[in-house]
């Protein structure tokens, strides 16, 4: 019969959607910590530029500084044999002047050498997540590849038996069935108690007889998928009150 094969197809699909949906979470988180470990890994490398620059340019910097103060005592040589008050006002506001640079480069090398302090912080602090994703990673990866592959492997079977069903349905309700799944996710649902386990609506007294026989393809009105019945309490309640009057 047409419905029951329609049973058999969904429930190999809703397998499926667990698969992928359990496999594609897998693969999603995989994928998070090996983003998240190679993030860890160019910010350290990053890091480690950055200070080689910043370090580079406080050298230099020391070095200016020292060469500066080679200058200032030139200077000072010079000027205690500064032959007149000019010429010792000009040797007074090179050393001035020269003073003042070290100052401004001194500064400088200050701030280079807070901000190498920070480098260092931030780069400590991304070891030390690059290893724990790494310790997780170890830990988690090889167990969720196995899984994956595992999935992939079941996906591949149940894909073989919904072919196997599938050529077993005509094709006009195949296509029916697609439609009506890809619309609603779930194509063919129970009515139970005269209500859609669909859409949870009622189904009108006539059509929920017609339902009841499993007979023909019967539409929901409501949600439009595709109902079947399996009998409910109330149905067996009935039924087993009939044979007792027949008794």
């Amino acid at each position: 019969m047409d419905i029951e094969q329609l049973k058999q197809l969904q429930e190999i699909d809703v397998q499926i959607a667990n698969i992928l949906q359990e496999k594609n979470a897998l693969e999603e988180t995989l994928k998070g910590d090996e983003d998240a470990y190679h993030s860890a890994e160019e910010a350290i490398a990053e890091f480690d530029k950055n200070y080689g620059q910043i370090d580079a340019e406080r050298k230099a910097k020391e070095a200016e500084i020292q060469q500066t103060n080679e200058m200032i005592k030139r200077w000072d040589s010079r000027l205690k044999e500064a032959k007149s008050g000019r010429e010792y006002q000009a040797f007074m506001r090179e050393i001035n002047g020269a003073k003042k640079d070290i100052g401004e480069i001194e500064n400088a090398v200050m701030r280079m050498m807070e901000e190498l302090e920070k480098i260092s912080k931030n780069k400590e602090e991304e070891k030390q997540k690059l290893e724990e994703i790494g310790k997780r990673l170890q830990l988690v990866s090889e167990q969720s590849r196995n899984r994956i592959t595992y999935l992939a492997k079941q996906r591949d079977e149940l894909d073989l038996q919904r072919n196997t069903i599938a050529k077993n349905i005509p094709s006009a309700l195949l296509s029916m069935y697609e439609q009506i799944k890809k619309q609603r996710h779930v194509a063919i649902v129970e009515v139970k108690k005269s209500v859609c386990q669909g859409c949870h609506v009622n189904i009108p007294p006539q059509l929920f007889n017609e339902v009841m026989m499993n007979k023909r393809i019967i539409h929901c009105p409501h949600c439009q998928r595709i109902l079947y019945y399996v009998g409910d309490d109330e149905a067996q309640e009935r039924k087993q009150k009939r044979n007792k009057k027949a008794v």
